[in-house]
């Protein structure tokens, strides 16, 4: 039998491609009950997978259109080039920004990076979640300095607390998870790569043009049921004495994965960069990993030896960590050569029974410390 029988002696036509398409998707007169299931199925499962795509692409896609807005506002911004201090006035490099945004309090570079960003400053820490430089609703939001710092012509926020997003497709903060990955890429010997690359960053407020040289990277945790949740890394903007400086600076190069030559002091302006990361996959929800640096001192050199720096080896976590990741083990002292804390005396290691010792022989440049147990960390 021919597969088009024929009419009066005339063959009949094939049906188109489109007819044809929709008889092979679309439950048909003359279909068996087998073929009718099986298009249902086909039907369902179409259905389905573009219920859940649509929504996935469009969001690709403004990811993708929020990252070209924030290029067209990189090429607004042109720094002045002034680092001799803060000034009175807003600085004139602001101008434009200020005109599209009246909520930018900065600027924000890392050499290298997908990092290029205005930093605006809501009147909380939810609107610039969800919004971008514009104003308008975004996945990416934007850069935003914490609503409880001070950006002013007399004086910023002892820490300054920048908050942006781990994006997908790497844009705003997603490249500082590759600071804490490079710290351990290596079991016997870590590159450190990116911290190596990048060892400052650029952080321009409406008042002063600043270098900045990170000291710090750490992971938090946000859950009380996983354990310790440390809130002072960006909750603690001020300091009301050398005291309360230098335990602010140990707490955190305590829950620090790297030691680098960089000292500080009291007096010193943080910067804090802080972002979601998930380093332990599906197993734990995701953390907040947090970069610290400090703002490069009048008549300072930008340059950091790199060379110096080493993975703290017994950095503090939280039981979830120690019950899962680290073997069972608790924590119990700190690692970090307080020497590096210009403001931490000799009176204040005596006071909290901290013991300084003369390692000169040290290969990797960086003192380290006995606290008294015979063993040196």
């Amino acid at each position: 039998m021919e597969k088009y029988p024929r009419r009066n002696g005339v063959a009949a036509k094939k049906p188109g491609f489109w007819k044809r398409l929709i008889k092979g998707i679309i439950p048909w007169k003359g279909d068996s009950a087998a073929a009718v299931i099986r298009k249902l199925v086909f039907i369902i499962a179409l259905i389905v997978f573009l219920v859940t795509a649509i929504p996935l692409v469009s969001d690709v896609f403004m990811m993708f259109r929020d990252q070209w807005r924030s290029q067209g506002i990189s090429n607004i911004y042109i720094p002045d080039g002034n680092s001799g201090g803060a000034s009175k006035e807003i600085l004139p490099s602001f101008k434009k920004l200020l005109e599209i945004n009246p909520d930018t309090v900065g600027y924000l570079k890392i050499d290298g990076t997908a990092i290029d960003y205005p930093v605006v400053k809501g009147k909380d820490n939810d609107y610039y979640l969800t919004h971008d430089f514009y104003g308008e609703k975004s996945k990416s939001g934007s850069v935003m300095m914490d609503c409880n710092c001070v950006v002013s012509p007399d004086g910023n926020s002892g820490n300054m607390v920048l908050y942006g997003h781990n994006m997908a497709v790497g844009t705003f903060f997603a490249c500082l998870s590759e600071y804490w990955r490079t710290l351990y890429d290596s079991y016997d010997a870590p590159s450190m790569q990116f911290y190596k690359d990048h060892p400052t960053i650029t952080f321009n407020t409406l008042y002063e043009e600043a270098e900045w040289k990170i000291f710090g990277i750490g992971l938090f945790n946000i859950y009380e049921e996983y354990g310790e949740v440390y809130y002072n890394y960006n909750n603690k903007h001020d300091f009301t004495s050398r005291d309360d400086f230098n335990h602010f600076i140990i707490d955190l190069m305590d829950r620090s994965d790297i030691f680098t030559d960089v000292d500080i002091e009291y007096g010193d302006d943080i910067l804090t960069l802080s972002t979601c990361y998930w380093p332990f996959r599906s197993d734990m929800d995701n953390v907040r990993l947090a970069i610290f640096a400090r703002k490069v001192r009048p008549g300072e050199s930008t340059y950091v030896d790199v060379s110096k720096a080493k993975v703290n080896t017994y950095v503090k976590r939280w039981q979830w960590v120690y019950d899962n990741i680290g073997g069972g083990y608790d924590w119990s002292q700190s690692n970090w050569d307080r020497r590096k804390l210009l403001s931490y005396t000799a009176e204040d290691a005596e006071r909290d029974g901290y013991t300084f010792i003369d390692d000169i022989n040290d290969s990797d440049g960086i003192y380290d410390y006995n606290n008294g147990d015979g063993y040196d960390y």
